[in-house]
C-alpha cells in the first residue's frame, strides 16, 4: 500500500447514553410512561450519588495532572449524548467508525442494566426498547459511523427477545449481547434449548455475539463492580483513593477498603470470570457447531489471559469426554475476537499468541481509562515496531470482519480523517514520557501480562461440562 493510504481505525468499544434518564421517557411505549416516570427520577438521583470514578466528574473538573490528557472540557456538549460533538472528537482521533455499548460514566440506563436497582423482567424489557430507540435516533445522525450493540433483554419470553433483535438489526445495530447480562435465577443456563431461537436469529441476521465487562451481575451490584474494576485496572491504591473520595470514608473505612483490595489481587478473574467464562460455555453448548457463521467478541475484559487460558482448555479437553467437535483454540480461531480496549503494551507484544487476526482496538470513548483524546500517541507507543500490515489488522480490518461492516463506506471516512502509516509508525520515543505515565495511571498500560489461574479455569470448565452433557 502507498504510504499515504490512510489507516482505517474502527473503535470496537465506545459508549453512549442520554444526558439524563428523563430523556428516555418519550421512547417508552405509552402504556409504561406513567409507571416509569417516577422510577426514572429515583434512578437518576441514585446514580448521581454513586457516579462512577472518572478522574474528575463534569461537576468537579479533572483531577490534577489530567487536565490536558483527559478531560471532557465542555460537558454541556459532551459526546456521550451529543452526536455533533461525538463526530468532531472521532474525527480528531482518526476513528472512522465506532461500535457502541450501552451507557457511560455520566449516564445511567433506563431500568435494564446492572447500574440499576432490581426491576422485574417486563420493565427491564421496556427499558431495553426505550434505550435502543433512543440510540437508533442517535446513530441515525452519524451517517453510518456509529453502530449499536443491542441488549438481548430479559429473555423471559424468547419470542420477545427475537422480535427486538430483528428490530435492532433493521436499525443499525451490528452486534448483540449474550443472554444473561443480568443475573436472573429464573432463567435456565445457556446449555438449555431455551435460547435456540435466539442463536438461530443471530445467525440468520449475521449479528455478532458480544460480551462486555460486567456481564452476569445482578442488578444493584454496580458500586461493587466499580470498586473491582478500578482495582483490576489501576491497583488497590488508586481504587482506595478514588472510592474513599467518592464515599467520604473516614480513616478506618479507608483502611478496610485498602485491605479488601490488597487481599484479593491474585487474578483479575475476580472481576470478569463471567464474561470470560462465556468463551468456553458457547463452545460446550454447541452453538458454534450448529451455527458455523456465528462470531463472538470479548470486549473490555482484556486479552493477555487468552493464550494461557486456551492452552489450559485444550489440555483439559484432550483428557475429558466433551461434546466439543474441535479443540477450544480452534473454536477461537474460527469464531472469536477480542477488543481489550485502551490496549495495553503487553497485549500488542502478545498479539501473535492471541491471534493478530483476532485482536481489535477500542478507544473506549468517553471512559477515562480510554485512549481519547490522545489516541494517535497511544498507538505510537503501544504499536512501536509493529509491521504496517499488522497495525492495520488490529486497528480496523479485523473489526470489519468481526462486525460485517461496509468496508467501502468506512474507508471513505478514513480517507478523510484517518492518519497515514507514517504518522503512527514513528515509534514510542516520539511520545513525551508524561503521556505514557498518564496512560498507565488511567488504564494500567504498562502492567505485565496476567497470571492465569489454571485450576480456577478447569474447575469452572468442569462445572460447565456437567451442565452441557445431556
Amino acid at each position: 500500500m502507498p504510504d499515504d493510504d490512510k489507516v482505517l481505525i474502527v473503535s470496537a468499544d465506545g459508549h453512549a447514553g442520554a444526558a439524563k434518564l428523563a430523556d428516555y421517557l418519550p421512547y417508552f411505549e405509552p402504556e409504561y410512561r406513567e409507571t416509569v416516570r417516577g422510577l426514572l427520577d429515583e434512578e437518576e438521583r441514585s446514580y448521581q450519588q454513586m457516579q462512577a470514578p472518572d478522574f474528575g466528574t463534569r461537576r468537579r473538573g479533572p483531577a490534577p495532572g489530567h487536565e490536558r490528557l483527559w478531560s471532557p472540557s465542555a460537558p454541556e456538549r459532551f459526546g456521550g449524548w451529543d452526536v455533533d460533538v461525538r463526530l468532531e472528537q472521532l474525527d480528531a482521533e482518526g476513528v472512522a467508525a465506532e461500535v457502541l455499548v450501552p451507557g457511560h460514566q455520566f449516564s445511567s440506563l433506563p431500568l435494564f442494566s446492572v447500574v440499576n436497582r432490581p426491576f422485574e423482567a417486563q420493565l427491564r424489557d421496556a427499558g431495553v426498547r426505550a434505550y435502543q430507540r433512543w440510540l437508533a435516533d442517535f446513530m441515525s445522525q452519524a451517517n453510518g459511523r456509529l453502530l449499536g450493540m443491542a441488549d438481548p433483554g430479559s429473555c423471559h419470553d424468547i419470542d420477545v427477545a427475537v422480535r427486538e433483535l430483528r428490530w435492532a438489526h433493521a436499525n443499525g445495530f451490528v452486534s448483540v449481547g449474550v443472554p444473561g447480562i443480568i443475573e436472573d435465577p429464573e432463567l435456565p443456563s445457556l446449555f438449555t434449548d431455551r435460547y435456540e431461537p435466539f442463536w438461530q436469529a443471530c445467525a440468520e441476521l449475521d449479528m455478532t455475539l458480544m460480551v462486555h465487562a460486567g456481564w452476569g451481575f445482578s442488578q444493584g451490584r454496580y458500586q461493587e463492580f466499580i470498586g473491582q474494576f478500578v482495582a483490576t485496572h489501576l491497583g488497590a491504591d488508586a481504587a482506595t483513593s478514588i472510592l474513599a473520595a467518592q464515599q467520604h470514608l473516614d480513616d478506618d473505612a479507608r483502611a478496610a477498603l485498602q485491605t479488601e483490595f490488597a487481599e484479593s489481587p491474585a487474578s483479575p478473574f475476580r472481576l470478569d470470570f463471567g464474561p470470560r467464562r462465556l468463551l468456553w460455555q458457547l463452545m460446550l453448548s454447541g452453538v458454534f457447531d450448529r451455527y458455523p457463521s456465528l462470531r463472538f467478541v470479548l470486549t473490555e475484559v482484556r486479552s493477555d489471559w487468552l493464550p494461557a487460558t486456551l492452552e489450559t482448555l485444550d489440555n483439559w479437553a484432550a483428557e475429558r469426554d466433551t461434546p466439543l467437535a474441535m479443540r477450544p483454540s480452534e473454536y477461537w480461531e474460527k469464531h472469536c475476537f477480542a477488543t481489550p480496549s485502551s490496549i495495553h503494551q503487553v497485549e500488542v507484544e502478545e498479539r501473535h499468541k492471541i491471534g493478530v487476526e483476532h485482536l481489535m482496538f477500542g478507544i473506549d470513548y468517553p471512559h477515562p481509562e480510554g485512549t481519547w483524546p490522545d489516541t494517535w500517541n497511544w498507538i505510537r507507543v503501544a504499536f512501536a515496531g509493529v509491521p504496517e500490515n499488522e497495525l492495520r489488522l488490529v486497528l480496523g480490518e479485523n473489526a470489519i470482519r468481526a462486525f460485517r461492516l461496509d468496508r467501502d463506506a468506512v474507508s471513505a471516512v478514513a480517507k478523510r480523517i484517518g492518519p497515514t502509516p507514517a504518522q503512527l509508525l514513528i515509534g514510542g520515543d516520539a511520545v513525551p514520557q508524561q503521556h505514557l505515565d498518564n496512560y498507565h495511571r488511567r488504564s494500567g498500560f504498562l502492567r505485565p501480562g496476567e497470571w492465569v489461574d489454571a485450576k480456577a479455569v478447569i474447575d469452572l470448565a468442569e462445572q460447565d461440562l456437567a451442565l452441557a452433557k445431556p
